[in-house]
């Protein structure tokens, strides 16, 4: 199934993002970015723009940088508008989430789908000191 992507961010993320997945996956272009804020302009009709240019035969799905940011308010808005069920909204979106979707393959995507993609893409505190094994007592 075709899928058309956005990455739409406050100042210049959803376009890091886009570079970042040029360099790893030489997808970068397959992405539609907006940079919101960068300008005075309204950037309400790039999003209208984008969710009217899916069709029913494809899937979109959008990612933004924070859940319930004004970025995110305006598209979750937008899309509700058109009530396309083929448009999914992704946000706090990070790198590992937009490559898992990017390359989950043809098949149609789900809510479950993407819940575990999700699940799977979640930020992770690394370790970075040794924990020193208690030495054993043999008495």
């Amino acid at each position: 199934m075709k899928r058309k992507y956005l990455l739409a961010s406050h100042g210049r993320l959803a376009e890091g993002f886009q570079s970042s997945l040029t360099i790893l996956a030489d997808k970068g272009n397959d992405f539609q970015v907006i940079n919101a804020y960068m300008t005075d302009e309204d950037y309400t009709p790039e999003i209208i723009a984008f969710i009217h240019s899916i069709n029913e035969e494809e899937q979109a799905v959008i990612f933004t940088d924070l859940f319930g940011g004004s970025v995110n308010q305006k598209i979750v808005t937008e899309v509700m508008k058109d009530k396309k069920e083929n448009i999914f909204v992704i946000s706090n979106a990070n790198l590992a989430i937009i490559l898992s979707i990017l390359f989950a393959g043809d098949e149609k995507l789900t809510h479950e789908g993407i819940q575990a993609y999700i699940a799977d893409s979640q930020v992770t505190l690394v370790p970075t000191t040794f924990i020193q094994e208690e030495e054993e007592s043999f008495f």
